[in-house]
């Protein structure tokens, strides 16, 4: 008989920690599909299992250690109850307070035992007010079902105490089966339908009829319950077992009441709907956003559509402006060539004393000559021959044209684009000089850099529009005090200068021939400007360096160079005799034609527009000189008729100015009758 005991606790303290586990886990599933609750079903069934969890390590716990423990987990289990129904977390913290506190001051007074006896009861009933609380606010079947069994489980502890001290196992066995009866009740007829019921979606409803019948009938047949094996307990425990069957009954009844409403949620047929109508709820979302990126799309194709039109107004205004501007500069050249011839002959004249003045109107001359410059490459008329140019060489190249200058060269990573080495120098001049002559305050540095960078989007920069992929490019930034946002949409509008002050160049061309080089060449360019400074990125399509065998282009024939433009004749010079020429340099016709009478010469590299005399007249007096001398122009500026008639001269090629050191080495190969190489 006392195995079959033994085997029966067994059996029921098993079940128990079973419930518990099983409710436990269902609350954490629960807290895993419910974002809004989660933290309230995680923390009731981290509870759930406390409870479990101490109830297994029994054997292992000293009694102390085991009663203190469910103290803590009961008066949490009712803390975790008020949490989950959404009572405040004041209110939630001071119930797990006081229970634990009442444990304390009943354990203290040196009844160990008793501390849970009281503790528990007391838990329970606040479980139990809490759920019919809700249940007055809902109509809950779940919290109809929770109240009563809450109750039931309240009175089923208060008599632990009394059934332990009557040290018979058969009493201690009932006690077990009925702890294991109300709590798997509670789990299957209550627990797993109240998360349903706290989210709104319960399908059934119990009258305050029904729920006070539940409840009186549930509380009477726990009280026969405890009155079969405590008060009148005698073997076989028939009282005992008619009311356990009188609350599973009860229970039961009210359950097959509603089954119908049950029925259709376990079949699933209202979370089908459910299911539906959510799905149809996150089709409308998501085609509410769809729409709202359609809008957005719209909207930014419209802005595209805008920034697009205002690119093609400022080019068309660019060229009117570039068409007028070379059929001018043309005639404007033609007409200031004689000045620098009469200047001269005002100084040789017997008893001249206008010196001074001659030399004014000489840079003036200079700088009417530059402005026209200006306005022929803004023209954009003449020939342009795309060949491979490394930005890191072409940069250092200007660099060169500004001794003296804060200007640096500050990292230049291999970047080959094909264009025009004439056109992407000046450009590249141009916002140097810009950068250089920053009012009201000169800047500090100019920084120059180039390489290869990837973009992995498209964006929108200040002229065009970037796609993802890879660009060469190159940057020339200052650390002036930036361009003002009123005028930023203007600065490459030809004429239009915000410059002033003693060191502003007045042309008003610089950006709008840099805004043409950028398109001729297919490019991009952005502009970044702010208090710190500006930066202006121009982004070209790249090419593979150049493959295939070095060339040579060194040689050791005798060349003049005749040019008035000090940095450009310098690095003409450097380039020719770093290359083993011999070179005599020039500042204008006249010196050219001195050179000639002294010295034996292969070749004449010279530019057309030079004060006192220009190329073309140096190459006449130079045929008179020394027949068959081989001639290279180098120039600004030339078109179609004046080009055939100095070919016809024997001008052997016609560079643009400034040409790279390469395109002058090759082309000076080729005036010296050299043989023709393989292009890069």
């Amino acid at each position: 008989m006392e195995n079959v005991l033994e085997n029966v606790t067994a059996t029921a303290v098993w079940g128990s920690l079973a419930a518990t586990a099983f409710l436990g886990a269902f609350m954490w599933v629960q807290a895993a599909s419910d974002r809004q609750r989660r933290a309230r079903f995680a923390a009731f069934g981290a509870v759930c299992w406390s409870l479990g969890v101490i109830d297994f390590l029994m054997p292992h716990l000293t009694h102390a250690t085991y009663e203190v423990s469910r103290l803590v987990a009961v008066s949490c289990y009712a803390a975790a109850v008020l949490l989950l129904l959404s009572y405040p977390l004041v209110a939630v913290v001071a119930t797990a307070s006081a229970l634990s506190l009442i444990g304390l001051v009943v354990w203290n007074s040196g009844h160990l035992a008793l501390a849970t006896t009281v503790t528990f009861p007391i838990a329970f009933a606040v479980a139990a007010i809490a759920h019919g609380w809700q249940f007055l606010r809902s109509k809950g079947y779940a919290s109809c079902v929770l109240t009563a069994y809450s109750v039931a489980m309240a009175l089923s502890c208060s008599i632990y105490y009394e059934a332990v001290k009557t040290a018979d196992g058969r009493v201690i066995t009932l006690g077990y089966a009925n702890w294991v009866l109300l709590n798997a009740c509670a789990v299957l007829f209550g627990w797993i339908h109240l998360p349903r019921e706290l989210r709104g979606q319960a399908p059934v409803h119990v009258s305050l009829t029904h729920g006070a019948l539940l409840f009186a009938a549930v509380v009477l047949s726990e009280a026969g319950v405890l009155d079969g094996f405590i008060l009148h307990f005698h073997w076989p425990p028939t009282v005992y077992l008619a009311s356990s069957v009188s609350v599973v009954l009860a229970t039961l009844l009210l359950y097959f009441h509603h089954r119908h409403s049950l029925v259709i949620y376990t079949d699933n047929v209202t979370a089908l709907l459910e299911q539906r109508t959510a799905s149809l709820r996150v089709a409308q979302d998501q085609l509410a956003r769809q729409n709202e990126l359609l809008a957005q799309k719209l909207s930014e194709q419209e802005r595209d559509l805008r920034s697009k039109g205002e690119v093609i107004d400022r080019q068309r205004r660019v060229e009117l402006a570039a068409q007028v501007a070379g059929e001018a500069a043309h005639d404007i050249q033609n007409l200031l060539s004689p000045i620098g011839v009469y200047l001269s002959q005002i100084e040789a004249a017997p008893g001249n004393g206008a010196c001074e003045s001659v030399d004014r109107i000489r840079r003036q001359v200079r700088d009417l000559l530059e402005l026209n410059g200006q306005l022929l490459a803004l023209s954009r008329r003449g020939r342009v021959e795309a060949q491979p140019v490394e930005l890191g060489e072409l940069l250092r190249s200007v660099l060169e044209r500004f001794p003296g200058m804060p200007v640096t060269l500050d990292g230049a990573a291999p970047a080959w684009i094909r264009g025009s080495w004439a056109q992407l120098s000046r450009a590249a001049a141009n916002l140097v000089t810009n950068a250089l002559e920053v009012e009201p305050r000169r800047v500090e540095a100019v920084t120059l850099r180039c390489g290869i960078v990837r973009t992995t989007e498209t964006r929108k920069c200040h002229l065009g529009f970037l796609g993802a992929g890879d660009y060469a490019f190159f940057q020339v930034e200052d650390t002036g005090p930036g361009i003002p946002e009123g005028i930023r949409e203007r600065i490459f509008e030809p004429f239009f200068s915000s410059k002033s002050g003693p060191h502003r160049s007045g042309t008003g061309l610089g950006l709008s021939i840099v805004a043409g080089v950028v398109d001729d060449h297919k490019g991009v360019l952005d502009l970044e400007t702010g208090s710190e400074g500006t930066r202006f990125t121009l982004y070209f399509p790249p090419i593979p360096p150049p493959s295939g065998r070095e060339e040579d282009l060194r040689g050791n024939a005798t060349v003049v160079v005749a040019e008035n433009d000090t940095p450009i004749l310098d690095q003409c010079v450097k380039t020719l005799e770093q290359a083993g020429y011999l070179v005599f340099p020039a500042k204008d016709g006249e010196e050219v034609v001195r050179i000639l009478q002294v010295q034996s010469v292969d070749l004449l590299v010279l530019d057309l527009q030079m004060p006192t005399m220009g190329g073309a007249e140096a190459l006449f007096a130079a045929l008179h000189l020394r027949p068959g001398v081989r001639a290279l122009i180098h120039t600004s500026y030339v078109d179609s008729k004046e080009e055939t008639r100095l070919r016809a001269l024997g001008a052997s090629d016609v560079l643009l100015k400034p040409a790279s050191p390469r395109e002058l080495l090759r082309a000076v190969r080729r005036a010296l009758g050299a043989a023709s190489l393989s292009p890069q």
